[in-house]
């Protein structure tokens, strides 16, 4: 006969639904934030009769590949290129000038980048560069409490970006290894826990 459920594999399972249902909850709202703020971007460069510029791969993504949340803009750039977008320029955003792209001359619609870039201060003046004043800009982030924050392959900065007043708010931190390191810790505990063959008597 097996072994009643344990305290701590239930207290486990328990954490890791949590968790799991926090994860799920927290992709939502971001597809949710991407359509919106896609919209919204369109709309505004529509008004203002500007190029809509979008900033990332809208199929790079681990979710975006299963449901596209926003569409290629007039031109879309991405490090490694869009290659179901109409026009796109292969550029690191952290690395100058955006070929081709002027000054003050875009709407910008950036979604779940800015994490992973290397240098967050030189990708923020590339957009604010062409972006020409924060409300040409809109940003979507990672919520910065979730585990994609801290343990998404590449995963450099947690926080949030957002135009306020005129200006561009940027409430973004360093991810250090050793927050990586904890959040990996407590996951593989809690999965140990759960999934750790019981006696049997």
């Amino acid at each position: 006969m097996s072994a009643p459920p344990s305290i701590p594999r239930v207290a486990a399972g328990l954490a890791l639904g949590y968790v799991t249902l926090l994860e799920a909850a927290a992709a939502v709202i971001r597809y949710r934030e991407r359509v919106a703020a896609f919209d919204l971007a369109a709309d505004r460069a529509t008004a203002l009769g500007r190029q809509l510029v979008v900033i990332g791969d809208p199929d790079a993504g681990l979710h975006t590949r299963i449901i596209r949340a926003y569409g290629c803009g007039d031109v879309c750039v991405d490090i490694n290129g869009c290659p179901k977008c109409p026009v796109s320029i292969v550029a690191d955003i952290t690395r100058g000038k955006i070929p081709n792209i002027a000054d003050d001359s875009a709407v910008v619609f950036v979604s779940c980048v800015l994490e992973y870039v290397e240098d967050l201060h030189g990708a923020l003046a590339e957009i604010a560069r062409i972006a020409g004043s924060p409300d040409n800009l809109f940003i979507v982030n990672v919520q910065p409490w979730t585990l994609t924050a801290r343990l998404y392959p590449g995963a450099r900065w947690r926080g949030s970006i957002a135009a306020q007043g005129g200006e561009q708010v940027v409430k973004m931190r360093a991810v250090g290894l050793d927050e990586k390191l904890l959040a990996a810790a407590a996951l593989g505990l809690a999965m140990a826990a759960l999934f750790w063959p019981r006696g049997r008597s």
